[in-house]
């Protein structure tokens, strides 16, 4: 991603379906499933995995999902963890550009909005869709990184504390409210409640900006 261009996304991009897969052996077997977990959310939904069709689809024994994975939403959230160290990722290279700090928070929101129109399904079990997300720590880290990273670029400045959630409800409500605005408005152009009526990508991306603006100079 250019360090210059807000308009440019750095959503995930989708595992390769062609790829050659290694032979079966044991220690491959947990890497396997989650990459036939993402396989199956790149074009259908989250709801069509389960365990048994994973280990249908590596050719193994259902049995043997249970030797790697806890749960089936344990393994979703080692995949939403993916989703969050790449977005931190992104915001990291953001806070090392010569970008403004609102040129910063218009490329979070343009890529919030990219990942969901790009990655649903990625997005749903980035954003709530476990209802325990505590039981997988590589989540709840990778999650509470992310939103340091954007409560940083929000502030200027590295104060979100993961370990002192009250205090960082008091102290960083305008990156919870900034946080709260690019997801709403992902979800809302991603089920065309905000259509997109000149159609282009680009053009979304525009908008996306210009709703941006308005947000922050709130006019």
């Amino acid at each position: 991603m250019s360090a210059t261009n807000p308009l440019e996304s750095a959503a995930p991009e989708p595992a390769e379906q062609g790829a050659a897969r290694e032979p079966y052996h044991k220690g491959n077997v947990p890497q396997r499933l989650l990459e036939a977990a993402e396989l199956i959310l790149e074009s259908e939904t989250v709801e069509d995995i389960t365990a048994r069709r994973l280990c249908r689809d590596i050719g193994v024994t259902s049995a043997n999902f249970y030797n790697h994975y806890p749960s089936l939403d344990y393994l979703l959230l080692e995949i939403a963890a993916k989703g969050f160290e790449v977005r931190s990722q992104m915001m990291t290279k953001l806070l090392r550009s010569n970008l403004s700090n609102e040129e910063m928070m218009i490329s979070c929101a343009i890529q919030t909005v990219d990942l969901n129109l790009q990655h649903p399904q990625l997005f749903r079990i980035m954003f709530g869709y476990i209802k325990n997300p505590q039981q997988n720590e590589t989540y709840v880290s990778k999650a509470d990184e992310s939103l340091a990273m954007l409560t940083h670029i929000v502030y200027g400045e590295d104060i979100f504390r993961a370990d002192d959630i009250k205090w960082s409800h008091e102290n960083c409500q305008k990156a919870y409210a900034f946080f709260a605005f690019i997801y709403g408005l992902a979800a809302a152009m991603a089920t065309s409640l905000i259509s997109n009526p000149r159609g282009t990508r680009t053009a979304q991306r525009e908008f996306v900006a210009e709703l941006t603006r308005t947000y922050l100079h709130k006019s």
